[in-house]
C-alpha cells in the first residue's frame, strides 16, 4: 500500500469516525429550538385553558403538556428522534385545542360583548366610543382572518398553524380590549373627562405630574370607578375578561400547568411499588 493510500485510508477512518457526532449536532440544536418554540405554545395558551376551560379541553392541554414532558425527558437522554416525535404529537394537540379555545371562548365572547353593547355606544352619540367600537369589529374580523390562514394552511406544518392561531387570539382579546374602552368612554360623564375639564392656564401648567400607569391598572381602575359609582352595570364579569385580556390567570383559578407540573413531580417522587433487591 502506498504512502497515498495510507494517508487516504487514515482520514477517511477518522472523518467515519467522527460521524457520529457531526450527525448529532443539528439535531440536538434543533430539539433544543422545537422544545423551547413549543413551550412557548403551551404558556401562551395556558391563561386561556386556566380561565375558560371545561374538563373537556383541560384532559387535551394536559396531553399536549404531558407529550412536551416526554419530550424533554428523551432530550435530556440524548434520544433526538424520540425528542421530535413526541413534540409533534404535542403540537398536532394543540392546534386543534387552539382552534377550539379560539372560537369558543374568543371570538364567541367577543363577538358577544361587542353586539350587546353597540346600541348603547350608538345611542350616546360619544364620537370616540363609537370610534373605539368601530376598531373592535376590526380587530375581530382580523381575527377571523388568521384563523382562516392557520385553518387552510398546510396540514403537516402544525407549528405554523399555531403561530396563525395565537395571532388570531391577540387580536381577539384587543377586539375586547377595544370594546371596553367604549364601554368606559361612554358611560364616563363629561365633566370627568380629561379633554372636557375647564382649567386655567395656570392649572393647566401647574398640574401635578401624573403618575405613570399601565394599560391594565388604568382600565381596570376606570371600570371600578364607573360600576362603583353605578353609571355600568357589570352584567359581563368584566374583571375577569379584563384579566385574560392581558394574559394572566385570574385568582379564582388554577395554573393548570403549574397543576400539570405538580401532578408529575409528585408522581416521580413516589417510591417504587417493587424495589428491586439490594
Amino acid at each position: 500500500m502506498t504512502h497515498l493510500n495510507r494517508t487516504s485510508l487514515y482520514f477517511t477512518t477518522m472523518l467515519l469516525s467522527f460521524a457520529p457526532l457531526y450527525a448529532n449536532a443539528p439535531d440536538r440544536a434543533f430539539c433544543e429550538k422545537i422544545l423551547a418554540e413549543n413551550k412557548f405554545f403551551i404558556d401562551f395558551i395556558n391563561s386561556g385553558v386556566s380561565n375558560f376551560a371545561g374538563e373537556e379541553h383541560l384532559k387535551v392541554f394536559r396531553s399536549a403538556a404531558l407529550e412536551h414532558y416526554k419530550a424533554h425527558k428523551e432530550y435530556l437522554s440524548g434520544h433526538y428522534k424520540e425528542t421530535h416525535a413526541h413534540i409533534r404529537e404535542s403540537q398536532r394537540i394543540l392546534k386543534d385545542l387552539y382552534l377550539e379555545v379560539l372560537n369558543e371562548y374568543y371570538q364567541k365572547d367577543t363577538r358577544e360583548l361587542l353586539e350587546r353593547n353597540a346600541a348603547m355606544i350608538v345611542e350616546t352619540k360619544d364620537v370616540r366610543a363609537a370610534h373605539f367600537m368601530r376598531l373592535g369589529y376590526r380587530d375581530l374580523k382580523v381575527s377571523e382572518i388568521y384563523e382562516g390562514k392557520g385553518y387552510n394552511h398546510n396540514k403537516h406544518l402544525y407549528s405554523t398553524k399555531i403561530w396563525f392561531y395565537i395571532d388570531a387570539i391577540k387580536y381577539a382579546r384587543q377586539a375586547k380590549r377595544y370594546a371596553f374602552l367604549a364601554i368606559i368612554e361612554s358611560q364616563t360623564p363629561y365633566a370627568d373627562k380629561d379633554d372636557f375639564k375647564v382649567q386655567t392656564i395656570d392649572d393647566y401648567f401647574n398640574r401635578p405630574e401624573i403618575e405613570k400607569q399601565r394599560d391594565f391598572e388604568r382600565v381596570q381602575i376606570k371600570l371600578m370607578n364607573l360600576i362603583n359609582r353605578k353609571l355600568v352595570v357589570n352584567n359581563y364579569n368584566f374583571f375577569f375578561h379584563h384579566y385574560d385580556n392581558y394574559g394572566y390567570i385570574n385568582s379564582s383559578r388554577k395554573n393548570q400547568y403549574e397543576e400539570f407540573v405538580a401532578a408529575q413531580s409528585s408522581e416521580t417522587l413516589q417510591p417504587l411499588k417493587n424495589p428491586p433487591p439490594p
